[in-house]
């Protein structure tokens, strides 16, 4: 693991040079973020999403260097980097949102799930599914924070911030009007830091993730 005594850097690169074989470094970060793996200029997608832990699949190093995965509420990213293999971690021009809807983990997944959930939120936005990155599901009802993220080429006439500020302005809009259908009713929701719904017990009124609940999908604590 390696901790930093400040606020991470933006970009940092890593090399490891050492005997045949790989490690795994985790990299704790004080704030949720989206944060990419590139290795020789590729991008290197987030593992395959795992139901039974409500997060990224862990990684088993079998997948080469750059594998990789973002654990969101204990907002840690983790790689594999194998021998004289340069990393970099960048981040990604992102809006985080969560929304708390009334339904059961074993609904959720009946009906699809994160992709079901992720083409959902891409429709109501007018993009493309590559643009949202769930990053944790788990009890309460259920809970699902995601990213959306801009990406390079998404629209040539605006940078990212106005792009961003675009999509979470519809966003929140779909969300106070009850126009976007996410499966279930929405209960709780908050996107880039504005809480748009509010239930009795408030939810997200505070939402560092410091304090979010931090149960996994059985209702016992992430490892």
């Amino acid at each position: 693991m390696i901790r930093m005594t400040g606020t991470p850097p933006n970009s940092m690169r890593y090399k490891m040079i050492t005997d045949p074989g790989y490690t795994k470094l985790r990299i704790p970060y004080p704030n949720a973020g989206s944060y990419a793996i590139y290795v020789d200029g590729n991008e290197i997608e987030y593992t395959p999403w795992d139901a039974t832990i409500g997060r990224h699949a862990a990684l088993t190093g079998t997948k080469g260097c750059g594998e990789n995965r973002f654990v969101g509420i204990e907002n840690y990213l983790e790689f594999i980097i194998t021998n004289d293999c340069e990393v970099k971690v960048a981040p990604k021009d992102s809006i985080m949102s969560s929304v708390r809807l009334d339904w059961t983990l074993e609904g959720f997944y009946a009906d699809g799930g994160v992709v079901s959930f992720t083409d959902r939120v891409a429709g109501a936005l007018g993009i493309h599914a590559s643009n949202i990155k769930t990053v944790a599901v788990y009890k309460g009802s259920v809970i699902v924070d995601f990213f959306i993220e801009y990406n390079e080429g998404d629209d040539e006439d605006d940078d990212s911030g106005s792009w961003l500020a675009e999509k979470g302005a519809m966003l929140w809009e779909a969300i106070a009007t009850d126009v976007i259908d996410l499966g279930a009713p929405i209960l709780d929701a908050i996107t880039d830091g504005t809480v748009v719904v509010k239930s009795e017990d408030g939810f997200f009124e505070d939402e560092s993730a410091s304090t979010r609940p931090q149960n996994d999908v059985s209702g016992g604590k992430f490892d």
